[in-house]
């Protein structure tokens, strides 16, 4: 029905069991090579973490920025718990993946019709409303446009996404990252001009003028010294005697056909069937432009990134997912208004967002990039230089117990074995 691909269970170990039902092409990774440590992945993490949300749910991911590459799929997952003497611990994920393609035809086939009885107006199929599908993080997971699958929304719509964000259905968590490396750009452009000076300009004069010089005299006869001179011919034999006599067997006979002047030589169009035509001339390596990265030359630095996720219980009213709505005031000079609408997904870690367009209320852009912040105060670690080790004030080298300690080692108590003693010596007496 959703056009499945493939299923599996895994568990602590790695992967456990799968079934391709479509099998991938030649050239693309296998799901059992890439996923060989299940732990690790993101989707087993994921359902682990969903399941202490909502015990019944499954996750649904599509991989980042996935609306222009093609063939997308999508991956559900579900974590399965097991319970011991009151220790629940995760034994497995089973998941399944499936075309995104056939799941966006069902969200569009659904929310461009009524249902009966229910009196709607507008449907996701007008161009009044923008209809989204995001996870617990905020990322697309399906829309109208599919160059969105895989984008964070706050880069789409950063409004609506602050909207969401004060109206306590998202929050915001800052993450640093103290061990970070920053990348400075390299220009080799500057706007900035030399200082010039008037005896610059002298120089540049002088330096014109000893060039135009030299080029007269060049181009003049004072240092010209080739002149041709009249010469006597001479009865000697000419320099090339062949064109004389006319002898040129001694170069070769050529025995074949005399040469066709008017050949055409073959190229691409009528080369025949057995030779193949020549390669195809590779285009030209296009350069990067601007200015380059100074790659070798990292410096650390402490980076900030803003992520975000879903609060269930601003949208879980009496155990009933609910619309929740709400609207953009004072977003526009004409005073308009900007209604949005959210809804939880039952069993899923995805909400229906629902935005009207009619009011043109300026769209800003939420980035996760991570973004390099200046230290904190009370997080700034002193230099090196200045850290020193504090000498004990005494010198300490005897212990009031030392002497009730009975159990010394003596491997430095020098002995002689009397039994090899002697035998040395009545070796040495019987040889003697």
């Amino acid at each position: 029905m959703f056009g499945d691909t493939l299923s599996f269970v895994a568990t602590r170990s790695g992967l456990l069991r799968w079934n391709e039902r479509t099998p991938s092409g030649a050239n693309a990774p296998q799901f059992s090579e890439e996923n060989r440590h299940a732990m690790d992945e993101v989707w087993y993490k994921r359902a682990v973490d969903q399941h202490t949300i909502e015990p019944e749910s499954f996750v649904f991911s599509v991989p980042f920025d996935a609306g222009n590459t093609g063939r997308v799929l999508v991956t559900a997952t579900h974590a399965v718990f097991v319970e011991n003497k009151g220790h629940r611990a995760p034994a497995a994920v089973v998941g399944i993946q499936f075309q995104h393609s056939v799941l966006a035809q069902h969200f569009i086939n659904i929310t461009s019709t009524c249902i009966s009885g229910a009196g709607c107006k507008k449907t996701c199929a007008s161009e009044e409303l923008d209809c989204y599908v995001l996870d617990n993080n905020g990322f697309i997971i399906l829309s109208e446009k599919t160059e969105h699958t895989g984008q964070f929304f706050g880069h789409a719509d950063g409004t609506i996404m602050d909207s969401l964000v004060q109206d306590g259905i998202y929050k915001k968590i800052p993450v640093m990252d103290y061990q970070g490396a920053c990348v400075d750009s390299k220009s080799f452009i500057s706007a900035g001009t030399y200082y010039k000076n008037p005896w610059q300009t002298i120089g540049w004069f002088l330096q014109f003028l000893m060039s135009r010089i030299l080029w007269l005299l060049t181009q003049s006869s004072v240092w010209n010294t080739n002149y041709s001179f009249a010469q006597e011919d001479t009865e000697a034999d000419p320099m090339y005697a062949d064109y004389e006599t006319n002898n040129f067997d001694q170069y070769g006979t050529n025995t074949g056909p005399p040469p066709d002047i008017n050949r055409v030589v073959p190229n691409e169009d009528n080369l025949p069937p057995n030779i193949p035509p020549p390669p195809p001339a590779e285009p030209p390596v296009h350069q990067q432009s601007g200015p380059p990265y100074n790659r070798s030359h990292a410096r650390p630095c402490i980076k900030k990134v803003d992520l975000y996720i879903l609060q269930p219980s601003r949208l879980n009213n009496s155990g009933s997912f609910n619309p929740l709505k709400g609207k953009l005031t004072n977003c526009h000079v004409t005073g308009c208004e900007r209604p949005f609408s959210v809804q939880k997904i039952p069993h899923s870690n995805l909400i229906l967002l629902v935005v009207d367009t009619l009011c043109p209320c300026g769209s800003k852009q939420l980035s996760i990039a991570p973004q390099e912040v200046a230290p904190s105060e009370h997080c700034r670690v002193p230099s090196s230089s200045s850290m020193y080790r504090r000498r004990p004030n005494k010198c300490i080298s005897y212990h009031p117990e030392e002497i009730e300690i009975k159990q010394c080692g003596r491997s430095c108590v020098t002995q002689a074995v009397t039994s090899v003693l002697l035998s040395c010596l009545f070796i040495v007496l019987q040889l003697s």
